[in-house]
């Protein structure tokens, strides 16, 4: 690498010596003694060292000898302070970790590409709504794929997903196992350019109505991990849904599915793995369509024809016939072509603004970091004054100083960075425990790739910028100021410490504040009424053999709810398809004897209620009676309503005896027996919906509510294996569970707040207390004049205490402007993430500074206590 070897330095040297003994030798000659000839010579000459370095720089690369050596001191410079290293490489690791660990499960979550060929050319068709009277997101029926399979021949291939869900799964005759499934077209695979490992993978004709035998793809990872890499995989019968599937292939490594959070076991064709009548039916959407596009084809030109795609299928299918609710709803419809090089990243899509705010907010965690790590190498420069001044006064330029120092700098930002790769893998699957339960099993890949790597090397080389740059800059400039005989007095507090100070504290209060304003809407969300109370509700779901006749399903449903009930305490009830998120189904509907009026919004929520769910949920009854089991499906025709849907159309009127026509062909016709209090069924944040609660038949399954007081998971298992063996109990869970899952974006933003918020007043107050103790110890002679003159000790700790209050205010003052400012900038994104308080609510700006306030005066107390306590004769002598 071109290093001068020994050889080299000793002919250096020795040169040098012969220049500075001819130059003597001439001085000699002109009559100075040689004592003195040889002290001219070497002055006349210069630093020998210095210039044996300056000239040996042609034969290498000097640069790197050098930040070889400034690597090597730097070393053994951390290595003799250990406190000061451990306690700045923690308060990095903590803020580069934070950051990391958010980036970490974004990338995987959203942004890591596909393993697949040009993923960049692949998007999602969202059919969604962003207005109206129904927005989020809408799926598609098979008509709609097979009509914007036709119009998008010209601009690229459509291919069409079921989603991923979990699946009943046996390879030995017996579907005892649950995998993960997905039904996709057959040019699934095509169009993603996914290539078989073995066997084949889907072909046209796989996916033809009249179909054959059912056909199945497995995933590489699940071939080596059910079937142990066996190759004679190729043709064997499995059991999936229940019925056969011939297994044709297998599918590259790697490549486990389109949702970065699931990893898919099993593929099949839509056309084989559904009701026939999903696929001529245009108002069945139960898909989710993509498009590879064509390299030369823009994305804007793309939208547009799908979008007037979409148009000519509402004109043509969907709008004939709608009555003017559904209409607007349709109306309000667009398509829009969202990137989907990452797969469908569905969970990503969803706690993407809140990862975003709170990656934000980590950032601002990793700046008081900066501050805190920045304030002790102000500190430690200053004890190396002396140190500084030598090598100064040596001949060392303040470049190189800058740059020995930097590279201490930078030495502490690896090691934080090191120490945050191994934080961020535990942070990351600590966001992934505030996500929802889930059925299927989140997969999220969170290794560290180069992208994580790159980022964090990235975020490390930042940190040193912003906290090394500045004391190193101060300390070359100051130490040539300094005289060898003893350093500078300090009589007062460096002011780049306390404007770090301050500043951290201005930022410790805006994170305080967003930790405010998201911990009161948890608890707002929390403390909501929801209509029902799920404490104490067991909640789980029955699966039977495919094919049991509708009568048994009714027997055994009545069966197990009366078991049930004939334990101490319990009470059972169950519904269909579910009493909170999922919330049943709507229609339309019309009172008997008054027709409705032109435009009129008739749409209501609608649940198949069993006996005892109203007493299980614990819902409040308000006029006439619950459905009980005199009620059937069929016989009498009767309904419960709630409040709103009574208060809307029967005004002050009583409601029970009203008949009306619920949704069908021919329309029925049910009697209203009795009223209940609104609930909530469609999440926290929805509006109580006019709901209209019918008898189940119990044929097409439900969900169970079992209210108790104590444990009864073992006995529900136990009562339905007694009333049918061939019923399966399904994931047993609190209904709180569900409760928690429709707030999980706001738990998880809520409490990585208070975390970020408290761990930022922790290292701001820290800061203010290393400045304020760094201050006295520096002051000690000053106050020890103050007393001696007759300053009291309470005189002492004012002073103290009112310098600190100074920079307490300033960075209160700052943080609740720069607060403020970034509310009214980011109200219109965070509206939405709010429930019950406004971004700009005076009350939690006041208290969160009050707070602030508080905890900073307490950091300060205990040094201004110590400087209180100085005895003035010791003081006087102090240097």
């Amino acid at each position: 690498m071109g290093i001068r070897t020994r050889r080299a330095r000793r002919e250096l040297a020795a040169e040098i010596q012969a220049h500075i003994a001819e130059r003597a030798a001439d001085l000699m000659d002109a009559g100075l003694p040689e004592p003195q000839a040889l002290q001219q010579a070497r002055r006349e000459f210069g630093n020998p060292t210095l210039l044996a370095e300056t000239a040996g720089e042609v034969w290498g690369w000097p640069w790197l000898e050098r930040l070889g050596k400034d690597l090597r001191y730097a070393a053994r410079s951390l290595r003799a302070g250990p406190l000061f290293t451990v306690t700045a490489v923690i308060s990095l690791a903590l803020g580069i970790g934070a950051n990391t660990a958010i980036f970490t499960l974004l990338y995987a979550s959203l942004w890591k590409p596909m393993p697949v060929p040009a993923p960049r050319q692949v998007y999602q068709l969202w059919r969604h709504a962003e207005s109206g009277p129904w927005t989020g997101d809408f799926g598609a029926s098979y008509v709609l794929f097979q009509q914007f399979s036709q119009a998008g021949r010209d601009v690229g291939e459509v291919f069409a997903t079921g989603g991923v869900n979990p699946r009943k799964f046996g390879a030995e005759g017996v579907s005892g196992e649950r995998v993960t499934g997905e039904d996709v077209s057959a040019n699934f695979f095509s169009a993603l350019g996914v290539e078989p490992y073995l066997g084949r993978l889907f072909e046209a004709r796989d996916d033809s109505v009249l179909g054959g035998r059912p056909v199945a793809v497995v995933s590489h990872a699940f071939w080596q991990r059910r079937f142990r890499s066996d190759p004679s995989v190729l043709g064997k019968t499995i059991l999936y849904k229940e019925a056969p599937y011939t297994v044709v292939g297998v599918a590259q490594p790697g490549f486990t599915g389109i949702e970065a959070e699931a990893g898919t076991d099993v593929w099949t064709p839509v056309t084989s793995s559904v009701d026939k009548g999903w696929l001529t039916e245009p108002h069945v959407n139960w898909l989710r369509l993509l498009v590879r596009l064509r390299p030369e084809v823009p994305r804007a030109r793309a939208q547009a024809l799908f979008e007037r795609a979409l148009r000519v299928h509402m004109a043509d299918t969907l709008l004939p016939g709608s009555d003017p609710h559904w209409r607007s709803v349709l109306e309000a419809e667009h398509i829009t072509l969202r990137s989907a090089a990452a797969g469908l990243a569905t969970t990503g899509h969803k706690y993407e603004k809140p990862l975003l705010l709170l990656m934000g907010l980590v950032a601002l965690v990793l700046l008081i970091s900066c501050g805190n790590v920045a304030n002790l190498i102000l500190a430690r420069n200053s004890a190396r004054a002396h140190e500084i001044s030598i090598r100064l006064a040596l001949g060392a330029g303040r470049g190189r100083i800058v740059r020995q120092l930097f590279v201490e700098s930078l030495l502490l930002a690896i090691a934080g960075a090191v120490g945050a790769l191994a934080m961020a893998a535990w942070g990351a699957q600590l966001l992934i425990s505030f996500l929802p339960h889930s059925e299927v099993p989140l997969a999220f890949d969170l290794r560290p790739g180069l992208a994580v790597l790159g980022f964090t090397a990235a975020i490390a080389l930042a940190t040193t910028m912003l906290f090394g740059l500045l004391p190193a800059w101060r300390a070359a400039r100051g130490g040539s100021r300094l005289t060898l005989r003893s350093a500078q007095r300090v009589t007062r507090a460096s002011f780049g410490g306390r404007l770090l100070v301050a500043g951290q504290l201005a930022l410790s209060l805006v994170l305080m504040i967003a930790a405010a304003l998201f911990l009161t809407t948890l608890r707002n969300l929390n403390t909501a009424d929801l209509g029902f109370r799920p404490d104490n509700v067991l909640a789980f779901d029955l699966s039977f053999p495919k094919g049991t006749p509708a009568e048994r399903l009714r027997q055994t449903y009545t069966q197990i709810r009366e078991r049930l009930e004939t334990h101490p305490g319990v009470v059972a009830g169950y519904a269909w398809p579910g009493v909170y998120g999922r919330g049943g189904w709507s229609g339309g509907i019309e009172i008997e004897g008054h027709p409705s009026a032109p435009g009129e919004d008739n749409e209501v929520g609608i649940i198949d209620a069993g006996p005892g769910l109203f007493d299980a949920l614990g819902m409040r009854l308000v006029q006439g009676r619950f459905l009980d089991t005199r009620d059937q499906a069929d016989h009498p025709l009767v309904a419960v309503v709630n409040e709103s849907l009574a208060a809307h159309y029967f005004g002050a009127e009583p409601a029970i005896g009203r008949r009306i026509l619920m949704p069908g062909k021919p329309k029925v016709a049910r009697e209203i027996v009795g009223v209940v209090r609104d609930a909530r069924h469609f999440g926290v944040r929805e509006k109580a919906w006019r709901m209209v609660y019918r008898p189940s038949s119990s044929d097409q399954g439900g969900t169970f509510y079992v209210r108790a007081a104590g444990p009864l998971a073992g006995v529900i298992r136990a009562d339905v294996a007694a009333v049918d063996k061939t019923a399966q109990v399904e994931t047993i869970r609190p209904l709180i569970a569900d409760v928690n899952d429709m707030v999980s974006q706001e738990r998880l933003t809520a409490t990585l707040c208070a975390i970020l918020g408290a761990l930022a007043v922790l290292l701001a107050a820290v800061g203010l207390y290393g400045v304020v103790a760094y201050s006295v110890s520096r002051r000690i002679s000053e106050f020890g004049i103050r007393m001696a003159l007759g300053a009291r000790r309470a005189d002492v700790r004012r002073l103290v205490l009112r310098q600190t209050a100074a920079l307490i205010v300033a960075g209160i003052v700052v943080g609740l402007s720069a607060a403020l400012a970034l509310a009214r900038a980011l109200s219109a994104a965070i509206a939405g993430m709010l429930y019950g308080v406004t971004p700009g609510d005076g009350l939690l700006f006041a208290e969160a500074a009050a707070l602030l306030a508080a905890i900073a005066l307490i950091a300060a107390i205990i040094p201004a206590r110590r400087a209180a306590r100085i005895d003035p004769i010791v003081a006087l002598r102090y240097e």
